[in-house]
């Protein structure tokens, strides 16, 4: 018995492959629906005397459900990466005006009326440390003991006047300090405070470097210092990663810092 008009599984790829080029698709690929229309074409072209193969039909289907899971997985994974990407712009922007400590930052700007920071991690037990304040041309300003202290993290914060260390304030004397400036008022007279002592003008806005040494088993050793700078502004690439634009023309990525001050 003969069949008739009977087109068979390349003729129908051809007409569907016909059809697509007459149209104004941008892509090759398949989608969903034209997979499944070609799919049923198949099946109503069929020759009935050599009708599709079980098994090659149920692999058709298996294919077209692992590229639909596929479709569905890439489109939560698209939606995570967007979520992550606004989370880290609003974690960014909130540092904005903020200072922090930069990993591989060595200078420190100290601001009007603000506070320059620093950080480290002693290694051992440290004896005889003490903290040398340079300026960016690396000439020596002031020099401070700060006795034995043991091992961890160290912060140090100064705000061209007075130290603190770890959160404590520490016991100065002005009087032994290299800078002797003191305020005046406007006939040139000495402002004293509660005491009857004269004020002490801190060092100007500019940039600082903090210097520790210290012996470490009885050899002396420098300790590496990471300084603070403040975040002026945020940017955010087209690929969705953040820089942080530091005062002075610095930056960093939100990976680098290592800690952020609470001014």
């Amino acid at each position: 018995m003969a069949v008739d008009s009977v087109s068979s599984t390349s003729d129908v790829l051809s007409q569907y492959q016909t059809s697509s080029s007459a149209s104004e698709t941008k892509s090759n690929e398949l989608g969903r629906d034209a997979f499944l229309e070609l799919m049923v074409a198949q099946l109503n072209n069929q020759n009935p005397l050599e009708p599709t193969d079980n098994q090659a039909f149920v692999a058709q289907l298996a294919q077209f459900s692992t590229v639909e899971g596929l479709d569905k997985l890439n489109t939560s994974v698209e939606d995570i990466s967007s979520a992550f990407t606004s989370t880290s712009a609003l974690q960014a922007s909130s540092l904005v005006g903020q200072s922090v400590i930069v990993e591989g930052n060595e200078t420190g700007l100290l601001l009007t009326g603000g506070v320059v920071s620093g950080y480290t991690e002693l290694p051992d037990s440290v004896t005889d440390l003490k903290l040398q304040i340079e300026d960016e041309n690396g000439q020596l300003l002031e020099q401070f003991s700060l006795g034995t202290r043991t091992d961890g993290p160290m912060s140090v914060r100064w705000d061209g006047l007075n130290l603190m260390i770890d959160g404590e304030i520490q016991d100065i004397d002005y009087d032994a300090l290299n800078r002797q400036e003191y305020y005046t008022d406007d006939e040139g007279e000495l402002v004293l405070d509660d005491n009857g002592d004269p004020i002490p003008v801190p060092y100007p806005a500019g940039e600082y470097v903090f210097k520790l040494t210290g012996n470490v088993a009885g050899q002396s050793e420098d300790m590496g210092m990471q300084m603070s700078s403040r975040v002026d502004s945020v940017t955010m690439s087209s690929t969705g990663s953040v820089t942080l634009n530091l005062a002075g023309g610095q930056s960093a990525s939100l990976s680098q810092i290592q800690q952020i001050l609470d001014e």
